[in-house]
């Protein structure tokens, strides 16, 4: 039988670090980020990492207040 190994984190995350991103404009955006395409529609929501803001299209969507964090 297998070992569980759930008790073995690899990666624990600062919850300072998350933040929810929100699609708050009437357009659609895919979103090109290093690990793929992410589409992010009319008022939905992403929870991801504080770091997204570096990549120049979201801190671009950002800016213009298209996207906003929560």
């Amino acid at each position: 039988m297998a070992k569980n190994n759930g008790d073995q984190l690899t990666w624990v995350h600062n919850p300072k670090d998350v933040i929810v991103l929100v699609n708050r404009s009437q357009n659609n955006y895919v979103l090109e980020l290093p690990t793929g395409l992410c589409r992010l529609d009319v008022g939905r929501k992403l929870r991801t990492l504080r770091s997204i803001l570096k990549i120049a299209q979201v801190k671009k969507l950002v800016d213009a207040g298209s996207l906003a964090i929560e």
